[in-house]
């Protein structure tokens, strides 16, 4: 997230460090419209809007904009870091973690950031918000029973119920579109791996098997069609020396390398008809921009080009 040369997103408390995946928001009675400074007037015409993070005012906010880059406007504003925005399916609302009540918790608020909604209450370290296809239930991680897991709970935060259990660290998750799976990256197998499991928890399947040497697979998100999932790798494992875009269908096969590039490319999203793919990249470890760029690789753009530190891209639905 904010001040770390690298984007691994484990669980720690270090807020300063990209390494440390929490997020927070907080609304602005006077949310920054930011006027496109980047704004590519030619870029190919796209549906929703895009959240992200940024601190371009001297703390992590966040931030929406059209999918060209255009009309940036900041919906949070407050001392404590925000970030990792997840939008609901129907573009109403946007899950996100926080530590402004002491430690991180998973908040909601309106996608104009009003009416912000603390959902857990609980010491440990609740981050990675990710909303149901029907918007009944929201994904998170938590190491409130002493170890990263995966757990699941109503949207308004009741019920809270773990879905994985395992001595390796779960994290982080996502649904399928129809809503019958859920993706996370594991360690349980000796090293980072995708893995497909029921909603219900039951019937976990990897799906890279150790193709990677990275300490590390992900974020990702799945395809809007189901077939496939894209998601950040270190292709070496040198250390974060390199992260990819990689996407592989859900059965395991077709995996392919999108960016390979040297820079640190991460957090990639879908468009809503699957056309295009967002994502965050690191150059030179201090330059974080947000790109798009085709589904298949092909014609990378970048939206924010400019000081700060831009990332955690998050797609909305179509209006």
């Amino acid at each position: 997230m904010a001040a770390g040369d690298q984007e691994l997103v484990a669980v720690g408390n270090d807020l300063s460090d990209d390494r440390g995946a929490v997020v927070w928001v907080w609304h602005s009675d006077d949310a920054d419209v930011l006027g496109g400074m980047s704004c590519l007037a030619d870029a190919r015409e796209s549906h929703g809007r895009i959240a992200f993070v940024s601190d371009r005012t001297g703390n992590n906010e966040i931030y929406v904009m059209k999918p060209n880059g255009c009309e940036v406007t900041r919906l949070t504003n407050h001392i404590a870091q925000d970030g990792f925005p997840a939008w609901s399916p129907d573009g109403s609302q946007i899950a996100f973690a926080s530590e402004r009540d002491g430690n991180s918790e998973i908040y909601v608020m309106n996608a104009d950031g009003t009416d912000v909604t603390r959902l857990t209450n609980h010491a440990a370290f609740d981050f990675f918000p990710a909303w149901s296809p029907d918007g009944t239930k929201i994904l998170f991680n938590s190491d409130r029973d002493g170890n990263v897991e995966v757990y699941v709970m109503n949207r308004d935060g009741s019920n809270p119920t773990r879905l994985t259990s395992d001595p390796g660290r779960d994290s982080p998750a996502g649904w399928s579109p129809d809503g019958t799976q859920i993706a996370f990256q594991s360690d349980r197998d000796g090293g980072p791996d995708i893995y497909v499991m029921n909603a219900d928890g039951s019937d976990p399947t990897n799906l890279t098997n150790r193709q990677f040497l990275a300490d590390f697979i992900g974020p990702f998100a799945w395809s809007p069609d189901g077939s496939q999932i894209v998601f950040q790798a270190d292709p070496s494992g040198r250390s974060q020396n390199q992260w990819d875009i990689y996407v592989i269908n859900v059965d395991g096969t077709g995996l392919v390398n999108l960016t390979n590039t040297p820079a640190l490319d991460g957090f990639p999203a879908w468009s809503p008809d699957g056309s295009q793919i967002v994502f965050r990249s690191i150059i030179n470890n201090d330059d974080f921009e947000i790109y798009l760029m085709n589904a298949d690789g092909s014609d990378p753009v970048n939206l924010t080009n400019n000081p700060a530190r831009d990332s955690n891209p998050a797609w909305s639905p179509d209006p």
